[in-house]
């Protein structure tokens, strides 16, 4: 007999609603079931009761409500036996459902640390071109044009970025790959820039909205170096991040959940709903406030005045092999009914 398989996607955040609800219907069938048992017992004592007037007449009555006690109280204990399971699924089920809220928060960063780690990866390789080298190193028209034509292409083949500038060691704009009118600036004031330079190593900002490219982007900074290892000044990428938005549509989460990508102040940098992207603040969430004490990955489960259950699942970066990243935090939220 052929198995039956499926081509629709089944949300785990839809099957623990089920869940939830079939145990609310328990709980309340064993609720139903003890009231009943109390009604029969208190019928049983006034059986009793009637028994004892009526005298030797009562008697087979007597016998009767003593074997209807006896049952209540059996029922009592059965009742008692299965409302104790049902308090162990309940807590086993909440356990269930924050540890796959947490695994999902840390799936989530895991995959926009790889991602960003490319990033970091590809700012490194592309400050060794020899063309590069050369623009800053021996400046002239062909030098500069001939880097300006490098960043153009790399732009045009990694999708990822929306741009690329080469600075020299003054801090001047001297080639770009897109908005050519940043050629001739000076950004030696710019954080990106300065704390390149003073470090020798691969700077990355936060993510923040660029009024000249007008979107929001991650810079990714690298040091320049004659063959001597001389500095002679910065390349800086500019990451698209719609493409960690992309990662976050595309997470399965229930209809009325959301997910959250804080950096260090708690302040949301993607999310699913767009207007709360640099607006929207979580640092007076317990799981951030939890982050920022030095938790890692953990859950925390929020019981409502409503009857809704709020499940938070937190993950903080890990970063992915030489790439450390930026202290950033997933947060989901699930609704349960």
């Amino acid at each position: 007999m052929a198995l039956k398989t499926s081509n629709k996607k089944t949300e785990m955040s839809a099957l623990f609603q089920t869940l939830i609800q079939n145990y609310g219907s328990l709980r309340a069938a064993l609720d139903t079931i003890y009231q009943l048992s109390q009604n029969i017992r208190l019928l049983s004592f006034n059986s009793s009761v009637e028994a004892a007037r009526a005298g030797q007449a009562g008697r087979g009555f007597r016998i009767i409500a003593g074997e209807i006690k006896k049952f209540s109280e059996k029922s009592d204990e059965s009742n008692k036996l299965c409302g104790d399971v049902v308090n162990t699924i309940e807590g086993g089920m909440q356990q269930l459902i924050g540890v796959r809220t947490a695994d999902m928060a840390f799936d989530l960063i895991d995959k926009i640390d790889r991602n960003l780690f490319e990033r970091n990866c590809d700012v490194q390789a592309w400050a060794t071109f020899g063309k590069i080298i050369s623009a800053l190193e021996s400046p002239s028209a062909a030098s500069l044009q001939s880097a300006r034509e490098i960043l153009s292409n790399l732009v045009k083949i990694y999708e990822v970025y929306l741009d690329i500038v080469l600075c020299d060691l003054s801090g001047k704009v001297v080639c770009t790959g897109v908005t050519s009118v940043l050629e001739g600036t000076d950004v030696s004031e710019r954080e990106w820039f300065r704390r390149t330079v003073e470090s020798g190593k691969v700077y990355v900002t936060d993510m923040y909205h660029s009024a000249t490219l007008n979107a929001q982007t991650v810079a990714y900074s690298c040091p320049v170096c004659s063959l001597s290892g001389q500095l002679l000044g910065v390349i800086s990428t500019r990451f698209n991040w719609k493409f960690i938005y992309d990662i976050v549509d595309k997470a399965m989460i229930g209809r009325d959940g959301e997910i959250y990508v804080v950096n260090k102040q708690g302040t949301v940098i993607a999310s699913k709903n767009k207007g709360d992207v640099l607006n929207k603040s979580l640092s007076a969430l317990p799981a951030m406030t939890r982050l920022q004490n030095g938790t890692d990955y953990g859950y925390d489960i929020d019981a409502q005045k409503d009857g809704k259950l709020a499940v938070f699942g937190f993950a903080r970066t890990q970063g992915y092999n030489a790439y450390r990243g930026k202290d950033w935090s997933v947060i989901v939220r699930e609704i349960y009914q």
